[in-house]
């Protein structure tokens, strides 16, 4: 043992016991240690993404997709703040300040980066009670004679048809201008209704709607993207909520099905 250790060690009943210097340099060193873990915890927490993020989105997705999630995004970043439009208004993101947009269909906005995150696409569905009252139609012929939900466009009823895959007028007994609103009335067996899939997608899950077999869907449907200004670098507030939000998709929107294949 050297003569340096002798000066913070001494033997005590046949072991080894600290000596008041050897104490006294242990303090120093957890100390110090201390103080190494507090200057780092306060770095990570500098570098922590916070500030307020302006968000506009599509109605539908915001109230079936985004919102849903809005919680776990809150538990990954408690400094970042969110403001959320749900309008089918398209905002002008720059005029209006908003950081990003969820949008439906294509991005013709030059001043926009998009980022594709899913596909948004539709179904015809029906509660079992109602098709249980009625045959289950299988063709769009055999939709004659059923009551097919329409949506109220002003002082229109629309529905749309399978065959032509056109919005045509109708008189309905049942219209309704949201698609919340023609979810509860289908789900209240009164008709059938072409509904977004996010909108229905746990209705149709646990068997409170049923998929009708009259559209086979062949198409991709509309592009769900996150747009953003383009040309300025995002803050790491707005990329934390890109970020986040595109790993959400991938796992729980219905993706392009080339890119799946």
């Amino acid at each position: 043992m050297t003569e340096s250790t002798d000066n913070y060690l001494d033997t005590h009943r046949g072991g080894l016991q600290t000596t008041p210097e050897g104490q006294e340099l242990y303090q120093r060193v957890q100390r110090a240690m201390d103080d190494v873990q507090e200057a780092c915890a306060h770095a990570a927490q500098a570098r922590a993404p916070r500030g307020l993020v302006r968000v506009s989105a599509q109605s539908d997705v915001g109230r079936d997709w985004l919102i849903p999630r809005v919680a776990s995004f809150a538990r990954e970043y408690p400094q970042v703040e969110l403001e959320l439009s749900l309008s089918d208004r398209v905002v002008d993101l720059l005029a209006e300040r908003f950081d990003v947009a969820i949008r439906v269909g294509e991005v013709d906005d030059g001043r926009l980066t998009r980022r594709s995150i899913g596909r948004f696409r539709n179904c015809i569905c029906a509660a079992p009670s109602y098709l249980r009252a009625r045959c289950t139609p299988r063709t769009t012929e055999g939709l004659a004679g059923h009551v097919v939900l329409s949506y109220l466009r002003g002082n229109r009823q629309e529905a749309w048809d399978p065959a032509t895959k056109r919005w045509v007028m109708i008189r309905a007994p049942y219209a309704a201008d949201s698609n919340a609103a023609l979810r509860q009335l289908a789900l209240d067996g009164l008709g059938i209704a072409r509904l977004p899939e996010l909108t229905v997608l746990e209705d149709l899950q646990r068997g409170a709607l049923t998929r009708l077999p009259l559209e086979r869907l062949e198409d991709e449907g509309a592009p769900i993207s996150l747009v953003f200004p383009q040309g300025k670098q995002l803050s790491a507030r707005v990329r934390a909520f890109v970020d986040f939000f595109a790993g959400e998709a991938r796992r729980s929107l219905p993706q392009s099905r080339a890119r799946s294949r």
